[in-house]
């Protein structure tokens, strides 16, 4: 049995770069599953607060300085890494904590000292209920960014599947209906949509297989659908056992939605797996993380967070991200690199901590 918070000292949260605040759209789903074990929360956004018994929330942990994190040694904290959708790290920074808790899966992580956890959700309050997906009034949805990764893909394969509402902010080439004008989609809209959706296609996000829109959709009783890779199937990875439909090509995403929409009684058990699958998963994080706090609160071995070297070399992050990849997506992130090379003479600008990346 897992312990229960009180087994172990209660800690506090310091919330440290611009990710700091309530305002940050992740904020609500990290303290959703780490709220147990928090006695206080200290915002400090400048890396000036050091305390035993704490936990520090921090984005671009490799880019910060070295000397901060170094203040935590022997104390019984631990680092939460936000973000690091480009697999940056900063392994001598983990290192001065008795644990870490990340964001982005990779299987070189070593799980005795290193926990992954979902990049969660948007919405800070399930709905009490939701519709039935026989009394839904779309078949799919898609709200966002939809010409950049494998998504046109997935909006092509899609489009003939009636009845959906698909927006894009970005004009897709062939498809003409997509864009608005410049209208845009407030998130309560986004999130009434997603709850009116029976599946909620959740193409890769920015540079890695997760996004967001797999547990937004859980959260409103839609559908998700997600990808796999020929060598990387990511959610298996992060959340073991699932039963959230994963395909390895849009065009049989398209198949099985159209299969599974054709066979309601099949249709209405799948979203009630997927949703107390969600909810269960929930609870069991919560029992992990408390188990993970607990064995390291009392650990004395020095953190080893990686299970080999291969991330201190630089290419080793590009061939983790290339796994993320499929064909098209690739393609037009190579095409977008040398445009941006062009352009402002580098080959990428990462996300500002804080701001969350497109939809």
């Amino acid at each position: 049995m897992s312990p229960s918070p009180g087994s172990f000292p209660q800690f506090t949260a310091i919330w440290q770069s611009q990710t700091s605040g309530s305002d940050w759209p992740l904020f609500n789903w990290v303290m959703r599953v780490f709220r147990p074990f928090i006695s206080d929360v200290v915002f400090d956004g400048r890396h000036q607060v050091v305390l035993d018994n704490a936990i520090v929330f921090d984005a671009w942990v490799y880019a910060n300085d070295l000397e901060y994190y170094k203040q935590f040694k022997g104390k019984n904290a631990f680092l939460v890494h936000i973000g690091d959708e480009f697999y940056q790290i900063g392994a001598d920074r983990y290192r001065n904590f008795r644990g870490v808790f990340r964001m982005l899966w990779s299987s070189v992580f070593n799980p005795q000292h290193v926990m992954t956890i979902p990049l969660g959700t948007y919405i800070k309050e399930s709905p009490a209920s939701f519709p039935a997906v026989r009394d839904r009034r779309y078949a799919w949805s898609f709200i966002g960014d939809a010409e950049k990764a494998s998504r046109p893909e997935m909006v092509h394969a899609f489009s003939s599947i009636e009845p959906h509402i698909c927006f894009s902010s970005t004009r897709v080439s062939g498809m003409s209906f997509l864009g608005g004008g410049g209208r845009k989609y407030s998130r309560p809209e986004f999130y009434e949509i997603l709850g009116q959706s029976v599946f909620a296609p959740s193409p890769m996000g920015n540079a890695s297989i997760e996004s967001c829109r797999p547990y937004d959709a859980l959260e409103m009783g839609a559908i998700p659908i997600v990808e796999r890779r020929m060598t990387l199937d990511y959610y298996h990875g992060l959340l073991g056992d699932h039963p959230l439909p994963t395909v390895g090509s849009w065009a049989e995403g398209r198949a099985l939605v159209s299969r599974l929409l054709d066979r309601p009684e099949e249709l209405d058990k799948l979203q009630k797996t997927c949703v107390q699958w969600w909810a269960d998963y929930q609870l069991k994080l919560h029992d992990r993380i408390g188990a993970f706090l607990e064995r390291r609160s009392r650990a004395t071995d020095e953190l080893v967070p990686l299970r080999s070297r291969l991330p201190e070399f630089s290419l080793w992050k590009y061939a983790e991200l290339l796994r993320h990849h499929d064909a098209p997506a690739l393609y037009r992130r190579t095409a977008r690199q040398f445009t941006r090379l062009a352009k402002q003479g580098k080959w990428r600008t990462s996300t500002r901590p804080g701001v969350p990346p497109r939809r």
